[in-house]
């Protein structure tokens, strides 16, 4: 997506990039595991100036996960059962939204897990501090959906865990 995580600003030339492709008549779209709906990525990316016309969509991976939970494609998916436990910050929670799930405040009492990344109680460095919850989701054998695949990411100058690193554990 041509952004530096560290700064939250596009990356030299990115903007350029874009402007070039759109005068070209090139369709541009946007990849992001970021955990959160297209919606949400895309006024990001206004407020770095990326305008809308540059690029002709946005996929990220909080926005398959959401269609993935409202279409239910599959057998796993199927049999997910609706009361949902979110593993991550309610900055993310969006991926939920629209979907008619119960939302769940401890694992005990979910039929599964969403995993968006770290949750705001918890340090966001340490997968360490993450244990006791991931061993409570374990015990209750709870299916995982993990929203973004990514170990780990540098934000703000900043090592933060992903959701993937969630998921892999």
């Amino acid at each position: 997506m041509g952004r530096d995580p560290r700064r939250q600003q596009p990356l030299p030339g990115a903007i350029d990039c874009l402007q070039r492709l759109h005068m070209a008549g090139k369709r541009t779209v946007l990849l992001s595991n970021a955990p959160r709906r297209h919606e949400e990525v895309q006024a990001d990316m206004r407020s770095m100036g990326i305008e809308d016309g540059f690029y002709t969509a946005i996929v990220t991976s909080g926005e398959a996960t959401h269609r993935a939970l409202r279409d239910r494609p599959d057998p796993w998916w199927a049999k997910l059962g609706e009361r949902v436990f979110h593993l991550g910050p309610r900055r993310n929670a969006s991926v939920l939204h629209g979907l008619g799930l119960i939302r769940v405040d401890c694992p005990a009492s979910a039929d599964f897990v969403v995993a968006t990344g770290p949750d705001d109680q918890r340090n966001s460095a340490e997968l360490g501090e993450f244990e006791p919850i991931l061993r409570d989701c374990a015990r209750h054998r709870l299916p995982m959906v993990c929203a973004n695949p990514d170990l780990e990411a540098i934000c703000a100058g900043r090592r933060e865990i992903c959701a993937g690193a969630l998921a892999q554990r």
